[in-house]
């Protein structure tokens, strides 16, 4: 017989290999699913420092090199800022490089002050705080090509802004993970 209609088998008298199984006729399966997650702190804790109105790069970086064709990279930067005085606007952004070329912003904002970049600090007073950024970036790039997602800083005030606020023990965590398409 077909055996359609057995139930209760023990499964110690179950034995064999199952039958490889294609998913092509699959439905209602979303894409999404993490290829692979990179993560780069700078152990020495480099505090970067800028005085300018132009963004300026830190040491803080994640490289990663996509697997697979068409992915997306969620590049997620943590760590805390200081606007080091009155009147100091900090201004982050995350610039990315694909295969050594040069660095962009990939801001939705763009680059052009005043609103360039993902966040921003003012304060009337001296003030040192967490700051995250997380952003799903679509890179155009060919298997093979490292991206570099580097945190840059810039300063809307008279004085100098820094990130991370204290140096010596406070990391910026940088993250990269790739999604596949």
């Amino acid at each position: 017989g077909g055996g359609a209609n057995l139930t209760s088998l023990p499964a110690a008298n179950l034995t064999g290999t199952l039958p490889a199984i294609s998913g092509a006729n699959l439905t209602n399966v979303s894409a999404g699913k993490v290829l692979q997650i990179v993560q780069r702190y700078d152990s020495s804790f480099t505090r970067n420092s800028n005085s300018s109105a132009t963004f300026a790069d830190t040491a803080h970086y994640v490289e990663i090199t996509p697997t697979a064709a068409n992915s997306k990279i969620l590049v997620n930067i943590s760590g805390a800022c200081n606007n080091n005085g009155n009147n100091n606007i900090i201004y982050m952004d995350i610039y990315r490089s694909i295969n050594g070329g040069s660095y962009t912003s990939i801001s939705p904002n763009g680059s052009s002050v005043p609103t360039a970049g993902f966040t921003l600090n003012k304060a009337d007073v001296r003030i040192e705080i967490p700051m995250n950024i997380m952003y799903l970036d679509s890179p155009s790039y060919s298997l093979g090509n490292a991206i570099i997602y580097k945190l840059y800083i810039r300063n809307g005030g008279s004085g100098s802004v820094e990130v991370p606020s204290s140096p010596g023990g406070e990391p910026v965590i940088c993250i990269a993970q790739e999604i596949a398409a």
